[in-house]
């Protein structure tokens, strides 16, 4: 996003066209003769957006005007054309500026755009230049302290805040009531190497024998916590409210279904079982009954033929 630097000395080495040329040995005259004002001061958001104005005589009419920050060209203009890359000069791709006036529009804010920019004006028939200090200061906003109380047991509980994506750096700040049954354990200020922004945290543990701790909150920056308590202990069941007996019913029916089951099929089981030992008792009483017939009848044929021979 940021431009190539392309300051004094850039100009000069580029063999650029004549305008620019002559623009940069005048504000480079001017320099060592410019009178001295007050900066800037101006506050941008990371994410948001800034419009700088730098100060120009309206009843004027502007010949140049170009932004800077260092050596490092920003934006600008020279009469009704734009200083773009068509004369080898990049611009700051989230800045815009107003032809006419000499205001400039940053967007996309973050923390590389924080630092001091100059404002360079010339006007028609004009052989000095008006240069203003611009100081640009990025902030970020900590995001809500997310709050985690974790309880031990009824003596000790743990408080964890934490908050992100906030500049300057700035601790966490766990807001006590009664600061003797608090102690901190660790707190923190980290910086994101990606966003240059602070992760601020920290935690404490708290003694809960003096029973429930409440309005409790945490705060980073200008952000507060929602308010929280700790050492709260669970209330017992109250012997006014009649207890949901449902659940207890529903198992008692499913319970009584599965025995009843059970003794169904173990009846069925045991019915079958006899059913089928008395058939065999049957059969072998049929098998031994014509065994028998026929052994009686062969003995009476044997003694009538013993006395015929007699």
């Amino acid at each position: 996003m940021m431009a190539a630097p392309c300051g004094k000395q850039y100009f000069l080495t580029q063999s650029l066209s004549l305008w620019l040329l002559a623009l940069v040995f005048t504000v480079t005259w001017r320099f060592s003769v410019q009178e001295s004002y007050p900066p800037i001061h101006l506050e941008g958001e990371v994410g948001g957006n800034v419009t700088i104005h730098c100060p120009f005589e309206s009843h004027r009419t502007i010949k140049f005007f170009y932004f800077q920050r260092g050596e490092t060209f920003v934006n600008g203009y020279y009469e009704s054309r734009n200083i773009t890359d068509t004369q080898g000069v990049q611009t700051w791709e989230n800045t815009r500026v107003d032809h006419g006036n000499t205001t400039v529009h940053m967007t996309n804010l973050n923390m590389s755009h924080m630092g001091t920019y100059r404002c360079h004006i010339m006007y028609t028939n004009s052989q000095s230049t008006f240069d203003r200090d611009v100081d640009l200061r990025i902030t970020g906003k900590y995001s809500k302290p997310e709050v985690t109380v974790k309880c031990t047991d009824v003596f000790s509980c743990l408080v964890m805040c934490s908050s992100h994506g906030g500049y300057p750096k700035a601790s966490m700040m766990l807001n006590v009531p009664d600061s003797q049954v608090m102690k901190v354990v660790n707190s923190s200020e980290m910086p994101d190497p990606h966003t240059m922004t602070f992760n601020s945290s920290s935690s404490a543990t708290f003694n809960c024998s003096g029973g429930e701790l409440t309005s409790l909150s945490c705060s980073v920056g200008e952000v507060t916590s929602d308010m929280f308590s700790v050492c709260v202990l669970k209330d017992p069941p109250d012997p006014t409210v009649t207890p949901d007996t449902s659940h207890y019913v529903i198992v008692t029916a499913i319970c009584a279904v599965a025995v009843f089951s059970i003794m169904m099929a173990s009846l069925l089981w045991w019915q079958c079982r006899k059913g089928n030992t008395g058939a065999a008792s049957v059969d072998v009483r049929l098998e031994w009954g014509v065994d028998g017939q026929d052994e009686e009848a062969a003995q009476l044929s044997e003694k009538n033929g013993g006395e015929e021979a007699s």
